[in-house]
């Protein structure tokens, strides 16, 4: 239109300067976190049990602390400590998610026990048919190492979970959320394999509607201008078999690889000296659910006796135990009594305190708990 200015986008008339600007893609060069490091064996071993069991893909949410990285010259490693498993239906092919009316109890038990959610994993394997002790090799340079809907979900998650920065204005800038895929490798072994999304997929994915996933894996989809919206045009530049530079527009479908940034590990220490243990059932698992005569057990157990403090410690520091207490008795077990409550017994946990613990376990709320549970 005249003076610039243009019609169509909702019948109104709009400044060609407040329209936004064409983006070109780019591969990222730097990452929020630098390795990933799961605290224990057995807390992977344990979460790829589900799949052992019945086949199906399965995921859950890594909890853990963001670290220095002693690996890397200023780097920050991600340290998951546990892995909680939310409701979902599983498939041999793909996992449905289901909101979680429990998410933020896991959250605050979480706080209370000075960890954070710090990504996701999910299992995508399948057997070869002619030998059931390799796995097909579907991810690599050459397909995706992130399916298109995968990378848009780790987009939405990053987006949800950013990092603080005192430099901005907003406070925040990227996020320090990982993604880790359990898959076969080029070599039909099992792996796992850590990412990110770039922040340019975290920009585009924040303006809702503008990334779309799409049925070819290996590809993402800018959503087309319509009468109410202007979608800005995309470009993503490659380098050619003569060694140019080239540019192509999406349109609509760009590659999924140009928003992936690929992270270190999962890697683990070579000295172990985690802070949960693992005898408790995991959470929303049908072949061995948890309930109270899995925490009967646990109370009855005779290291649970006051004059093993030590052994008490122990059958305590379970995450997953102390996350079933906090959803299911948080009426005698209270999450805000920092005394003889849920809070008490996490900050014991966490300090590795089994004096403490002690103490909180011979207060009235735990003897209710351990009276009623019988």
């Amino acid at each position: 239109g005249k003076a610039g200015t243009t019609a169509g986008w909702g019948g109104s008339t709009v400044s060609m300067k407040a329209l936004p600007k064409p983006m070109t893609l780019n591969r990222q060069k730097y990452r929020h976190v630098d390795r990933v490091e799961i605290e224990d064996h057995a807390i992977f071993d344990r979460f790829l049990d589900a799949w052992r069991q019945t086949g199906a893909m399965r995921y859950g949410y890594l909890y853990g602390t963001y670290e220095k990285d002693t690996m890397v010259p200023l780097g920050i490693k991600a340290v998951v400590k546990a892995i909680y498993e939310p409701p979902q239906e599983s498939a041999v092919d793909g996992v449905n998610m289901i909101d979680d009316p429990d998410a933020a109890t896991v959250d605050e038990v979480a706080k209370m026990l000075g960890l954070q959610k710090v990504g996701w994993i999910f299992i995508d394997l399948e057997v070869m048919a002619d030998d059931a002790s390799k796995y097909v090799c579907s991810r690599g340079p050459d397909t995706y190492f992130l399916r298109g809907n995968e990378a848009v979900l780790a987009a939405h998650m990053q987006n949800q979970h950013p990092s603080p920065c005192r430099e901005c204005d907003e406070g925040e800038f990227g996020s320090k959320f990982v993604t880790v895929v359990v898959t076969g490798n080029d070599k039909n072994e099992l792996d796992y394999v850590a990412y990110q999304v770039s922040q340019q997929g975290q920009d585009i994915e924040q303006a809702v509607g503008i990334l779309e996933w799409t049925s070819k894996p290996d590809k993402c989809r800018v959503a087309l201008s319509t009468q109410d919206r202007y979608v800005p045009a995309v470009f993503y530049q490659d380098v050619s078999e003569y060694g140019n530079q080239t540019t192509h527009s999406a349109d609509p479908y760009f590659p999924a690889l140009y928003l992936v940034v690929s992270v270190n590990g999962p890697t683990f220490p070579n000295e172990s000296n985690p802070l949960f243990s693992k005898s408790f059932p995991i959470e929303n698992r049908m072949q061995s659910p948890q309930g109270p005569d899995q925490l009967k057990s646990v109370l009855n157990s005779s290291d649970m006796k006051a004059i093993r403090p030590t052994g008490q410690l122990k059958c305590v520091s379970d995450f997953h135990l102390l996350t079933y207490l906090a959803v299911n008795h948080s009426s005698i077990l209270s999450l805000r009594d920092d005394k003889e409550g849920l809070k008490a017994i996490c900050k014991a946990v966490a300090a590795r305190d089994s004096g403490l613990l002690t103490d909180v376990l011979q207060r009235p709320s735990w003897l209710n708990l351990v009276a009623i549970i019988g």
